[in-house]
């Protein structure tokens, strides 16, 4: 029997911290993005960034690409990346970039749950315990103030609503572009997106203001970071380990967030944070029983 050859641990440990930073600072990038361009904006800029990033990768890639994958190409965008990218930045207008990082976590159980729900996926029970953690913990993270006092926010639910798209898109694209190199599913994803996302650049009037360069750089480096490089980063770690190691990363994100929330000044309730832990918690239940 061949032996699967080792994985380059010092490389899949940068791959890991590096995914974590970029992907954890993200929503503070939006709030930066946010002082200056309104929140069509900074999703349409965000990507608009990305698809520019990606244009030379697909076309050496697009003798890979057939005429209908373009639909997959679409939804998965719309519904991972365009849609999801402008709904975090409505709530980046009234929530903390501590709490946003806080609630993406919900993201692995919404997978779960639209599999279930939608795609006939298998489950196990102890998952079922996972996905009451981890309601349990949104909804503390949806209304826990100061105090452990109730401070029901329901800006909050953009970003729920964004992790359901978020995990009904990880459905798409293995159901629909599994058999697709993960690079040119990328690539064509973007570049399905990207025209609309000029689009909606040019009707929201963003040709025609100045440009604001720390705020106009924040939301580029969003895409180009973000949803570009970050996305190649996953699927290198996905290569040289698995999923499950992968998806680890959804740990440290709410973590990384939190830091650069308390960095920039904003106040962290000792309810969100325990709100957090049993979200986490909800997490590893489901992914322990994955493995």
């Amino acid at each position: 029997m061949e032996n699967k050859p080792k994985s380059p641990v010092l490389l899949v440990i940068l791959a890991f911290t590096a995914l974590s930073l970029i992907w954890g600072s993200s929503f503070i990038l939006v709030k930066k993005s946010l002082v200056y361009y309104s929140s069509p904006q900074v999703g349409a800029l965000r990507i608009f960034a990305a698809f520019i990033f990606f244009i030379p990768v697909f076309l050496k890639q697009r003798h890979e690409v057939k005429k209908e994958h373009w639909k997959s190409f679409l939804l998965a965008g719309l519904t991972g990346n365009l849609i999801p990218a402008i709904l975090f930045s409505i709530a980046g207008k009234h929530l903390t970039s501590a709490l946003s990082g806080m609630l993406n976590a919900f993201t692995p159980l919404f997978t779960l749950i639209v599999g279930i729900l939608l795609f006939k996926q298998g489950f196990q029970w102890r998952q079922m315990l996972g996905i009451i953690l981890g309601i349990a913990g949104c909804f503390g993270l949806i209304v826990g103030g100061e105090g452990f006092n109730v401070d029901f926010n329901y800006h909050a639910l953009w970003v729920v609503l964004a992790t359901f798209l978020y995990g009904f898109n990880l459905h798409i694209v293995k159901t629909k572009l599994s058999g697709l190199n993960p690079f040119t599913s990328t690539a064509g994803i973007f570049m399905a997106i990207g025209p609309l996302s000029l689009i909606l650049l040019a009707s929201t009037g963003f040709f025609s203001q100045a440009i604001e360069w720390w705020p106009f750089l924040a939301a580029c480096s969003l895409g180009v970071f973000g949803s570009a490089i970050a996305m190649v980063l996953f699927n290198q770690l996905i290569k040289w380990t698995n999923a499950i190691v992968a998806s680890s990363v959804t740990y440290i994100i709410p973590i990384v967030a939190v830091g650069w929330g308390v960095f920039d000044g904003e106040q962290v309730y000792i309810s969100q944070v325990v709100a957090m832990i049993v979200l986490l918690i909800g997490v590893y239940e489901i992914n322990r029983s994955k493995a």
